[in-house]
């Protein structure tokens, strides 16, 4: 019930703000390519159903703002629907026919088509640039530190390697690791790796993991059994740390756990096990002095990558951060955008195939309640979480709109391929039919989304 009241009081606000913003750029796309081209522009409108404000502009367009706030369309003169799929019956004059969508070159129509997936993408481009330029583009180093007994011990890794390659991608930093990990849950991996001077090759294979972060989310992911080899450096606490209430403070090198030596700062939790409660002397160095003292760690609750619960005993502290944030001017920037678009479009394509292949659990197929709810959880972390949210719906927006089903953009543009193939266009039966099996595939969607999407609240 909670769930549901914060979906309607926290989560609902922020959803309408992310969707209206993305459909205005996506529609303005279409929009604006086809005054380029000199159709006309019948109706702009931001949401379904009954128009709630509106007006008409010099240029004949109604602009409005429609009751139900879950998507919008532009209709062209000419058109018999929204989506822009057939033609309209109704007699149009010499002046008007000039003006109509259906009455343009092919080159044109695929380019009214083909311009609001490519607002959506050039939208993200453009945010991605203004980040790595203001803030710099992540980099964090690629050196890893290795679990004992998982994946990357198999393979033969150790602690310190660096990864340069990753089933045939080059690897420049932590974060590339990170998406590979995403995409391939269970998949055997190329890997390549640098000891000293050495150049090493391996093959590495995941072990898929499940599990549930504090939003109740499902994340899944396959687990590479090695983490970021970062210095035992405290950083900050989070809420109720026994590591502060301990005398801990941010800047201290941690050096031993009851007498085992903190190598780095993933092997924490694997010396602490699980003695949540229990006293652990923390042995740590400040301003060039080694001390001691005692930390009760307190015992959380996780699972394993097979669903088994387990205590684990925590300090809840955090690293010292040792991303570096890349600042290369403009052209550098443009080029960290076009990369980072890039990279979430091969991650999604590559997540939907791996759907209907049955290599990824249909369940990940989210609607409008779960985007609703990531953008409760993405405000959280104010500006820059909703930031990171409108770029990456952005992009989403933009390339699944370019699949070829009926009634989709990327169903228009296989028309028209064909049209150029075949030197005529697909006859008003054979489009009312495709029309017809597109908007029933997207239903079908819709419906298993919104069933994970109610299934993900109830749990």
């Amino acid at each position: 019930m909670q769930s549901v009241v914060s979906l309607l009081t926290t989560y609902l606000p922020y959803f309408i703000l992310v969707l209206t913003l993305l459909v205005f750029v996506h529609e303005f796309g279409h929009y604006w390519v086809g005054r380029r081209f000199g159709v006309h522009a019948e109706v702009f409108s931001i949401g379904f159903g009954p128009e709630l404000i509106g007006w008409t502009d010099r240029n004949g367009t109604r602009w409005r703002i429609s009751a139900i706030p879950l998507g919008g369309y532009v209709k062209f003169l000419g058109d018999n629907d929204e989506t822009s799929a057939t033609p309209s019956g109704q007699p149009l004059s010499e002046a008007d026919r000039k003006r109509a969508f259906f009455s343009q070159p092919l080159y044109a129509r695929a380019a009214v088509v083909l311009g609001g997936p490519m607002a959506n993408l050039l939208f993200a481009f453009v945010l991605l640039t203004g980040v790595f330029y203001v803030m710099g583009e992540p980099h964090s180093p690629a050196t890893v530190a290795v679990q004992p007994a998982g994946p990357a011990a198999r393979a033969g890794l150790q602690t310190g390697d660096v990864i340069v390659g990753l089933n045939g991608k080059h690897i420049d930093r932590y974060e590339d690791i990170q998406d590979s990990q995403i995409l391939y849950l269970a998949k055997p991996m190329s890997i390549e790796y640098r000891r000293g001077k050495e150049l090493l090759q391996g093959e590495i294979v995941p072990q898929f993991c499940e599990r549930t972060d504090r939003y109740n989310n499902t994340l899944r992911y396959g687990d590479l059994g090695m983490d970021q080899l970062i210095r035992p450096v405290v950083g900050s606490f989070t809420a109720n740390s026994p590591a502060e209430a301990a005398g801990l403070k941010a800047g201290d090198l941690l050096l031993a756990i009851d007498g085992k030596p903190v190598d780095y700062f993933s092997r924490i939790p694997e010396l602490i096990g699980s003695r949540g409660g229990q006293p652990v002397t923390v042995t740590y160095e400040r301003d060039g002095q080694r001390r001691d003292l005692t930390v009760v760690p307190i015992a959380d609750k996780t699972q394993d990558c097979a669903g088994k619960e387990q205590a684990v005993g925590r300090l809840r502290i955090r690293p010292a951060a040792i991303t570096e944030y890349r600042h290369e001017g403009l052209v550098g920037s443009m080029g960290a955008g076009v990369r980072a678009v890039w990279t979430m479009t091969t991650m999604f394509y590559t997540s939907m195939a791996q759907i209907l292949t049955a290599a990824r659990p249909v369940d990940e197929l989210g609607g409008p309640i779960r985007i609703a709810k990531a953008a409760g959880e993405a405000s959280h972390a104010g500006w820059t979480g909703i930031l990171n949210l409108v770029i990456a719906l952005s992009v989403v927006l933009g390339i699944f709109n370019l699949l070829p089903v009926p009634m989709l953009d990327g169903g228009h543009l296989a028309m028209y391929l064909y049209e150029a193939v075949r030197g005529r266009p697909l006859s008003l039966r054979a489009q009312e039919i495709g029309l017809r099996l597109g908007f029933a595939l997207v239903i079908g969607m819709a419906l298993i989304a919104t069933f994970n999407d109610i299934r993900m609240l109830l749990r």
